[in-house]
Formats: structure tokens, C-alpha cells, sequence
């Protein structure tokens, strides 16, 4: 049981780890546009999705030589994953634009070939540990818990250490991804060390088979349970990872206040140990399927309060949505044992048992969940940043208009695509320049620097995102 908690552990360091920061590197340390990351994610993540059952085949193909069938894949490949996951948060900012997405292209898609690597032999190892249906709920449940440990801890610890002053800091984005990588692998590394493969399916050679993979992949169609627990996955994924992945967002720009995040971490504890020790008791009682429907259901009313009423109170919002926890958490910590339960269904349907294209089909969906969560977020804070800056510039017409002054071109789209964030930096500093100077500023309109005399010659961002421009009167 210790060994599933680990093993969860060591892939959470490494690949939640970037599935909640990476996008937010990439955007705000490299400088990347947000619709190209939410692209680059897209695309990468649909290679990854295809790539598991090519994985899962050939962990299927390798014989049990007496150091089991799934052991020797985590062993090998649990340090390259490691290397990948620190490489993905190098500062290459001062790199050409294309440099950095190629740079980008490169590390996802090396370090997601070698995770699935990882991640479906030990998503496939359970099955082969225990037959027995309460052993595989407690190593289900088990397996959650490395996953509850690991975001109670990021949660926490990372707002706290990867921003100073509300904003992030590149070395540091690289320091965690190291200590959490050096983590993972350490966890990994008991993991396949103290799970044993008791269920030994390999038959006596009678006569050499081929794998027959489209074959497998006809028989998973079938396979009612599996095709239910997938899509299920699917929808929770996509929902939950849009969540995670504009949570930092939320708490900087809409509460003020990313710190405050640590206070959700800290009370996910109480949560994730409610969730742990109570699924035991009501999926004996009710039964796997039905206990997750019900707390599903519960879920489901919860964050419809929360959409329908949106708090301002960050401290109020982070009990409730922790309430919200307590529902989704039926299928969190259950749908592992699901999971093995559909692949011995699948064995009662064809009389073979191939747990690493069945486990891998399922991975399948989670991570194309993955990828259309992970550019939805991405395009989601493209969108927000559009709906502040539109904010921003009714703000500003709203302050010039307050002290007397009339100003033209607040739509936005009449400044023009480049300098849209500039022109109301500018218009910002000639209101303020208007006030210290106390003169009265009949008109303001950078769109006719010829006819009104004032041009905006240039400008930056700087790390604190200010914007300092640069401009020209005729005298």
C-alpha cells in the first residue's frame, strides 16, 4: 500500500507539478504568447494521448524474465523523466521567439514519451498485485493519497516560493522543478521496490503468438465498463484542469492576493483526509459506482451555487470549493479500482489479459482530457487578459472624464493591435503628468499625433508588468 502511495507521489512530482505551472512558465517567465502555448500544448498532448497505447503494446510484448513485467520499465526510465521535467523550466527568455517554442516543442514531447514510459507500467501494476476486490479498493485509495499529499503540499508551498510581490521568479520555478523531480524519483525507486507482481499471467509456451494490437483495440470498443470509466475521466479532467490551471489567475488577479493560495492547500488536508478515510466505509456500503454518482450529484449543486453567485471573499470561496472536493473525491480515489475492475472484464470477454493497452487506452483519454484542458486554460487567459485590458481602458476613460478631460480612441481597436496595452499606459501618464502639473487638458487623442501633436514613440513591459512609453510633444 505504501508503494502505490509512493509511486503516485513520484509521478505527481513530475507531471502535476508541470501540468500547474508549466503553462504559467511558459506564459509569464518566457513571454510566449498564451494562444501559441494553448496550441503547442494542443498538439502535444494529442501525440502523448496516441502514444500511450503504443507504449502500453510494447509493455505488453515484454515477458516476465523474473523481475516482473512492470518493475523493470519504472526502474528505467523513472531518471530520464526526472532529467525532462527539470529541463522544462529552464529560463531560455533571451532566446529568439522561435527558439523558445521550438525549445518548448522539444522538452514536452521528450518528457512525455519518457513519463507514459513510467506511468503505464505503474498504472498497470495493481492489477497484478491482488485479485481480491477490498485490496484493490485499499490500494486505489492508497494510490489517491500520493496524489492528496503532493497538491496539499504544492498548494501550499508553491505560491509562497515561486512569486515574490504577486509576481513569479524564473530561478525558482527551476529550483522546485529540480527538488520536486529529485522527489519523484526517490519515490519511484521504493515503489519498485516494494510492490510485488503476484499474479503471474504468463502461459506456458505451447506455441509463440503474436500481439495482435488492432485486435485489442476492437475488444476495448466493447468493453462497456472501461468505455464509462473513460468517459467520465474525460469530462472530470477537462473541468478540473481548467480549474487548477487558472486557480493562480484567480487568486493574483481577481482576489489580489496569490499567497492566499496556501491557505487552500492548508485546509485540503482536512479534506483529502476525510475523502481517505471515509470512501472505504461508504463504497463497502453502497457500492463503488453508486457512492461516486452520488457524491457527484452532490458536486454538482454546489458549484452551481458558486456559478450562479460569485463571491468576492476569497477565504469564504475556498471552504465552499473545498466542500466541493468532499463530492468529487468519490471518483478521484475509486476510479483506479475501476480501472483494474474493467481490465479483468476485459479478460472475462476475450480470455487474454493485456493490462498495458487496456490501462493504456484509458490513459489515453486522460491525457487528451489533458490537452484540451491544458489549451482551453490557455486560451481561457488569453481571453482574460483581452477583458482586462478592455477594464483597464474603461478605467481610464472613466478617470480622464472625471477630472474634465475628453478622450477619443477608447474602444481599443482603434490604437492598433501592437500598442494596445501602451496607448493606455500613455494615457494613464498624461492624466497623472495633467494632475501633478494641475493645468487642464482639453483633448486627448493619440490616434493624429500630426493634428494633436502627441506621439507615442515607443515602449516596454517591464518585470513587474508596468508599461514605460515613451513620448513626443511639439514642444
Amino acid at each position: 500500500k505504501i508503494g502505490s502511495t509512493l509511486g503516485d507521489l513520484g509521478c505527481c512530482c513530475t507531471e502535476q507539478f508541470r501540468a500547474m505551472y508549466l503553462a504559467i512558465f511558459y506564459t509569464l517567465v518566457l513571454k510566449v504568447n498564451p494562444v501559441h502555448v494553448g496550441i503547442l500544448m494542443l498538439i502535444t498532448k494529442f501525440w502523448d494521448a496516441i502514444n500511450d497505447p503504443l507504449i502500453g503494446a510494447l509493455v505488453d510484448s515484454h515477458k516476465n524474465k523474473g523481475k516482473g513485467k512492470f518493475i523493470p520499465w519504472i526502474k528505467f526510465f523513472a531518471f530520464p523523466t526526472a532529467v525532462l521535467c527539470i529541463l522544462g523550466f529552464v529560463n531560455v527568455s533571451n532566446f529568439a521567439y522561435g527558439a523558445r517554442i521550438a525549445y518548448m516543442f522539444i522538452t514536452y514531447i521528450v518528457y512525455e514519451i519518457m513519463y507514459t514510459c513510467v506511468s503505464v507500467p505503474f498504472g498497470s501494476l495493481s492489477s497484478v498485485m491482488t485479485d481480491d476486490v477490498n485490496q484493490r479498493t485499499d490500494l486505489s485509495r492508497f494510490r489517491s493519497l500520493g496524489g492528496t499529499i503532493f497538491m496539499t503540499v504544492i498548494v501550499i508551498a508553491g505560491p509562497l516560493f515561486l512569486y515574490k510581490d504577486n509576481q513569479p521568479v524564473p530561478s525558482h520555478f527551476l529550483i522546485m522543478s529540480a527538488i520536486c523531480a529529485v522527489i519523484g524519483l526517490i519515490c519511484l525507486m521504493f515503489t519498485s521496490h516494494w510492490c510485488k507482481e503476484r499474479i503471474i499471467t504468463e502461459p506456458v509456451v505451447e506455441k509463440k503468438e503474436k500481439l495482435n494490437y488492432f485486435q485489442v483495440i476492437k475488444d476495448i470498443t466493447k468493453n462497456k465498463a472501461l468505455l464509462g470509466v473513460m468517459l467520465s475521466s474525460f469530462i472530470g479532467i477537462v473541468g478540473a484542469g481548467m480549474v487548477n490551471g487558472l486557480n493562480t489567475y484567480l487568486f493574483r488577479d481577481y482576489f489580489g492576493n496569490v499567497a492566499i493560495m496556501a491557505v487552500s492547500g492548508m485546509l485540503s488536508v482536512l479534506w483529502s483526509l476525510i475523502a481517505f478515510v471515509g470512501t472505504k466505509f461508504v463504497a463497502k456500503k453502497f457500492g463503488k459506482k453508486e457512492w461516486i454518482m452520488y457524491s457527484a450529484t452532490f458536486s454538482v449543486v454546489v458549484y452551481a451555487i458558486l456559478f450562479f453567485f460569485p463571491l468576492e471573499n476569497p477565504m469564504l470561496f475556498i471552504i465552499i470549493n473545498g466542500i466541493c472536493y468532499l463530492g468529487v473525491s468519490g471518483f478521484q480515489v475509486l476510479v483506479w479500482a475501476l480501472v483494474n475492475d474493467a481490465i479483468d472484464y476485459q479478460e472475462l470477454q476475450t480470455g487474454k489479459r493485456n493490462e498495458g493497452i487496456v490501462y493504456s487506452a484509458y490513459t489515453f483519454f486522460r491525457k487528451l482530457a489533458n490537452a484540451v484542458s491544458g489549451s482551453m486554460s490557455s486560451f481561457a487567459s488569453r481571453a482574460r487578459e483581452e477583458i482586462a485590458q478592455r477594464s483597464i481602458q474603461k478605467d481610464c476613460c472613466v478617470r480622464a472624464a472625471a477630472y474634465g478631460h475628453v478622450v477619443h480612441g477608447c474602444d481599443g481597436q482603434l490604437f492598433g493591435v501592437n500598442h494596445f496595452q501602451l496607448a493606455h499606459a500613455a494615457l494613464f501618464q498624461l492624466v497623472a503628468h495633467n494632475l501633478r502639473q494641475r493645468t487642464h487638458l482639453r483633448l486627448i487623442d493619440i490616434r493624429h499625433p500630426k493634428r494633436t501633436g502627441i506621439q507615442l514613440i515607443s515602449g516596454t513591459h517591464t518585470a513587474d508588468n508596468r508599461c514605460i512609453c515613451l513620448l513626443r510633444t511639439q514642444d
